[in-house]
């Protein structure tokens, strides 16, 4: 029974059941920042076992593309090496959302066992949790099987928590198939091979590890499709499967090295293997946007190809394998995820660049890595030090596994405490957000970031109201108290007032600026007016800090206590405000026209334009145009802006996108929408309604990184200013080529073209 028709009679069985067939969710995670990857089949529904009365159907069934490589779930180095290990693979599901209890699931999971898959019994048996007699009974009484087939088992094995602890938990039954393996004795546990979980969330764990019976108990099950498909192949590896040896067998075709020598037969079959899963892996990555890089889902990425391409060449491939082997996965695997076809040159592309950097620093890392090992003094311990093995990491590119890799098949090792050391002191020393770098720009970086520190120790708090200044207000005024300041040694200041309309440098949006205002005398009713030059946020990421200008001797009006009048500059504001509605609008333009791929890699919101970066390959002509139609339809709209708070688990909920990486408050989220267009996490100030952001021009698209693309736009006042400025160059150049207009500039421009083409094949005539 191939991949293909288990994945069908999984479904299948499954609808005719009463469940919902739903799609596979994104192995990169829409709204869920805390995950690095989609690991498990129950992620896209972890909000739903919080509030089961919220998800779309009761009974749901998917086949869940999922990746284990980095972060807490990392199979990565094991891949190649077992017979069942994986970096990607896809789960078979179904779930219940209080539609149905545990004995109607074990009795659907044994149907399914049985009829459709038709294993024999005696080759099958189940593991329980040891005080759950429930389920005991229900495999004994109401299934028939032998008691020596069920095993009880702690919670280590049967009972299911999230990550955290913290959650929907159960116990959980798990069905094991005999391998048959020889080497083992009949009971011993590694001739079982599990492959089917069945979790009952029936209670809720809170913080303190207390447990409470849900409400609505809910059914969580999965099935690994690899481990199925090698039982109904009769194979001991999942790598002997149909799917998997179609890519394997493609490896045979390609070229190789004039040069190589063959691998021993363990080492080929281990290479063969970690290639075939790596394509796989790294493939369905590239077609949802990730590109390879040296932090977060990138860097996992990167270590994958490179893995790949490692063993590429230890199997005597000549260039790059990956892409050469692309067709061998899409004959396996393109019928069931056309998403592999339709993005073939994006992905092909990017393997191909990767791998051809690699290969450079391959060259190299072993170039040095050999040199160290050659000039070791006799009888040293073979150990390379954790600050060789930095260098090449920081400089080359070298991946540590890699370095081990190396090093273990010369007889070395790694001293990776070391290199862990190192490798943390640098990420500290880089760890400055893009706000903070911009402050240490200034020479008083220090004295800023010590009272930034120093005020958050001491509990100073303020409110932040700017979400109440609205861009089309010509002023927005408001009074304030001072609730602490410090002088800065060049004449600046720094001050927290209460309540705070300016917003801070945050989420890719510059600051506000505007004035503060202070009675001087108030006999003589005089003041005396501080030009608020940025605004920055402490540690907390609360409290507003506003960097005033130029002081000096008149620090003494900023006392704590002191009734200040607020200016925000409404210009800015809304420069800011309109480019940052713009951005939301560019993002969902560019998934509609370019495809789901497409991911948030950056962005700059400022007064006079914006900046987002992105993952893609090149834009055509005719879809920049496409993205730039679509955000001056959106905006000519005139749709509402509409901004609301809920939960993070509300919000993913709906759908809204979450960025990586960025930090979220589980307890409140604030969810800007465009109804029908967009829909993000985010900070940031915007429009009430779209209609400013017209006219919206892309100034630019560019590559800023292999898979990573850049464009800069301007929209609103800065896009007419645009426009305007373009229409002024063309009236110039008009002038120059002796056109009445401008839309006569490209006739004269050819015109001259080709005279200037005719007098040189003249004059070449003549030489």
């Amino acid at each position: 029974m191939s991949a293909s028709e288990i994945r069908k009679r999984y479904t299948d069985y499954f609808v005719r059941n009463g469940h919902t067939l739903l799609g596979s969710a994104d192995i990169v995670p829409k709204s869920d920042p805390s995950l690095l990857f989609t690991n498990a089949g129950m992620v896209p529904f972890k909000q739903f076992f919080l509030h089961p009365h919220t998800a779309p159907h009761k009974m749901i069934t998917t086949v869940q593309k999922c990746i284990r490589a980095g972060g807490k779930h990392n199979d990565l180095d094991q891949v190649g090496h077992t017979p069942r290990h994986h970096t990607f693979f896809e789960m078979l599901g179904n779930f219940s959302f209080g539609a149905y209890d545990k004995r109607a699931i074990i009795r659907m999971a044994w149907r399914f066992i049985r009829e459709e898959l038709q294993i024999p019994e005696e080759l099958l048996r189940v593991t329980v949790l040891e005080s759950d007699n429930e389920t005991f009974s229900i495999w004994r009484d109401d299934i028939g099987l032998d008691s020596g087939r069920i095993g009880r088992c702690g919670p280590k094995d049967n009972f299911w928590s999230m990550g955290s602890g913290e959650g929907p938990c159960g116990p959980s039954t798990e069905i094991f198939w005999d391998t048959g393996d020889t080497r083992y004795a009949k009971d011993d546990e590694e001739r079982w091979l599990e492959f089917w979980n069945l979790v009952f969330m029936q209670f809720y764990r809170s913080a303190d590890g207390a447990m409470r019976p849900l409400d609505i108990p809910c059914i969580d099950t999965g099935m690994g499709l690899e481990r199925v498909a090698a039982i109904m192949q009769g194979r001991t590896s999942n790598f002997d499967t149909d799917e998997f040896q179609t890519i394997i067998e493609g490896i045979g075709g390609l070229q190789r090295s004039e040069t190589s020598q063959p691998a021993e037969a363990h080492v080929a079959l281990t290479c063969k293997r970690i290639i075939a899963d790596h394509l796989r892996a790294s493939s369905f990555l590239i077609s949802e946007g990730v590109c390879p890089s040296n932090t977060g889902r990138g860097y996992v990425l990167r270590r994958i190809i490179r893995r790949a391409a490692r063993a590429g060449r230890r199997l005597g491939v000549s260039g790059p394998v990956l892409p050469a082997l692309y067709p061998s996965l899409e004959a396996a695997m393109g019928a069931a995820y056309p998403e592999l076809i339709e993005r073939r040159e994006h992905i092909i592309s990017v393997l191909r660049s990767e791998e051809h950097v690699f290969e450079k620093a391959l060259d190299r890392g072993t170039t040095l890595l050999e040199s160290i090992f050659a000039s070791a003094d006799k009888g040293a311990a073979k150990v390379l030090s954790g600050a060789d093995a930095f260098a090449l990491y920081d400089t080359h590119g070298f991946p540590i596994d890699l370095t081990q890799i190396i090093a273990k098949e010369h007889g070395w090792t790694v001293d990776t405490d070391e290199f862990d050391r190192i490798q943390k002191q640098s990420r500290l020393s880089n760890k400055m957000s893009w706000k903070e770098r911009s402050v240490a720009q200034d020479s008083i970086a220090g004295e800023i970031k010590s009272a930034l520190v120093e005020w958050q120790g001491a509990g100073i708090t303020s409110r932040f109201c700017g979400y109440d200044v609205y861009p089309e207000a010509s002023a927005h005024v408001s009074q304030s108290t001072v609730v602490a300041s410090r002088e800065l040694s060049n004449g600046d200041a720094l001050l927290v007032i209460d309540p705070s309309a300016f917003y801070a440098m945050g989420g890719g949006q510059e600051s506000d600026a505007g004035t503060i205002t202070v009675a001087e005398n108030c006999k003589s009713g005089a003041s005396h007016e501080f030009a608020v030059k940025r605004a920055v946020v402490l540690p907390d990421g609360r409290t507003t800090v506003l960097h005033l200008a130029d002081v000096g001797d008149k620090q003494h009006l900023l006392s704590a206590g002191k009734r200040v009048t607020a200016a925000v500059d409404m210009r800015r504001r809304c420069g800011n405000a309109v480019h940052h509605t713009a951005t939301h609008l560019l993002h969902a333009a560019l998934q509609k026209t370019v495809g789901g791929s497409v991911r948030q890699a950056g962005s700059l919101v400022h007064p006079d334009g914006l900046r987002f970066d992105f993952t893609s390959s090149a834009l055509s002509e005719v879809q920049l145009r496409a993205v730039e139609q679509q955000v001056n339809e959106a905006a000519l709209s005139n749709a509402a802006v509409c901004v609301s708070e809920m939960t993070l688990e509300e919000a993913k909920a709906r759908g809204a996108t979450a960025i990586f990486g960025d930090k979220y408050n589980p307890q409140c989220v604030r969810v800007v929408e465009v109804p029908g267009v967009s829909m993000e996490l985010c900070g940031g100030t915007h429009l009430p309604r779209t209609k400013a952001v017209f006219p919206f021009h892309i100034i630019t698209e560019g590559s800023v990184g292999a898979g990573t693309r850049r464009i800069e736009a301007v929209a609103g006042v800065a896009g007419s200013a645009w426009l305007q400025q373009q229409l002024e160059h063309a009236r110039a150049a008009a002038c120059v080529l002796g056109a009445a207009r401008p839309s006569e500039l490209a006739k004269n421009a050819q015109r001259l073209a080709d005279k200037a083409k005719a007098q040189r094949e003249e004059a070449e005539q003549w030489l």
